[in-house]
């Protein structure tokens, strides 16, 4: 038994704090905020997939706020609709979500400690930070940098209420240089509309012709994010006295494409609090069963930026041929790549164009 000490009470330290008390370790958490989930950085959109993955640990039903059931993609104006029929992703309360994992991991036998900003002065024979992009566990321990990261700005808006059960998605490197922009409806009256681009680049600019593009005009509050957009080369350390770790947004393992980051960031912090004692078998771990996925998002996404928008136009005009609209809505698949990419998806293609032809 040791004792362990998550900086960070976010989904990833959350998760990895009832991993490593279910392990026996005796665990507490610092929170620099004075409540898990305020204020809120990040879309409340999570794939089926991520939350079911938590089905052991809370019941996300109780957040959601609306299925969705696919996605009107815009490829620099050519459109690409993903109807799976059912839901694949859902839009939850991810303030209400954050903290009820920070209530699970206390009533799980950690002791959580909000308002408390960590720097320095770490407890504990084994320290996991999961304390976000800017992690401080991550500097104080000199792990490798993440040199690309992407700024979004998001905010409410009144929407036109059609398709509320589909995310709206615009790919273009005029509009959003090296990442994208979205309409989220959370119900027939309101959406989150945002845009992120790669760093330096100021997302304002962007939120502002995205409100022109699409009629809907920002109101309320504005929030930032800061998202990573690549994994560090190396997430876990031994030293004489103790044992480092890094997971969720500190160690990168966030979807580059999207900036999804709950679905990898909870399943890899389950694998630090399993091995809060071992990071060589972290490190491993998460790297053999999530790291190829994570690198394929970052691939396409690099690839992505390099696109002019007639290129993007292309691309989307190629997949309509290719009828990959209804082959992604049968995959159902928001988060792993690698189960796309399979023969099917040749098969798929080749017989696509023929398909058409014969119902025309």
């Amino acid at each position: 038994m040791a004792s362990v000490h998550v900086i960070g009470a976010g989904p990833a330290g959350s998760v990895a704090a009832i991993s490593a008390l279910r392990e026996g370790h005796n665990v507490e958490i610092s929170e620099e905020h004075l409540v898990p989930g305020l204020p809120t950085d990040c879309s409340g959109l999570i794939s089926r997939d991520g939350l079911s993955s938590l089905s052991d640990i809370m019941d996300y039903r109780r957040h959601a706020i609306r299925p969705m059931h696919g996605a009107i993609l815009d490829f620099a104006g050519h459109k690409l609709t993903i109807d799976a029929k059912k839901p694949v992703a859902y839009v939850i309360d991810r303030a209400s979500f954050d903290s009820a994992l920070a209530k699970k991991a206390e009533e799980e036998g950690a002791n959580l400690n909000c308002g408390e900003r960590i720097s320095s002065k770490f407890r504990g024979e084994c320290i996991i930070g999961a304390d976000g992009p800017n992690s401080s566990v991550a500097r104080r321990f000199h792990f490798p940098k993440i040199k690309r990261f992407a700024i979004t700005a998001r905010c409410t808006v009144k929407y036109d209420g059609e398709n509320p059960d589909f995310i709206r998605a615009y790919l273009s490197n005029k509009l959003s240089p090296g990442f994208f922009s979205w309409v989220i409806p959370h119900d027939e009256e309101m959406a989150e509309m945002g845009t992120g681009l790669v760093l330096p680049g100021n997302p304002l600019p962007s939120l502002h012709a995205l409100s022109k593009l699409t009629g809907f005009k920002p109101e309320g509050k504005m929030h930032f994010a800061l998202i990573p957009l690549e994994c560090r080369r190396k997430t876990s350390l031994r030293t004489r006295d103790r044992t480092i770790l890094l997971a969720g947004d500190a160690a990168g393992q966030v979807k580059s494409t999207t900036g999804g980051g709950v679905y990898f960031g909870t399943s890899c912090a389950r694998l630090a609090g399993r091995h809060a004692t071992h990071p060589e078998k972290y490190e491993k771990e998460w790297r053999s069963l999530y790291h190829k996925d994570l690198r394929m998002h970052r691939l396409a996404h690099l690839f992505y930026g390099m696109l002019p928008d007639s290129g993007i136009r292309h691309a989307g005009n190629l997949l309509s041929f290719f009828g990959m609209d209804e082959y992604l809505a049968e995959k159902q698949q928001m988060d792993k790549p690698t189960h796309i990419l399979d023969r099917s998806l040749l098969i798929h293609a080749m017989s696509a164009p023929f398909s058409r032809q014969k119902t025309i």
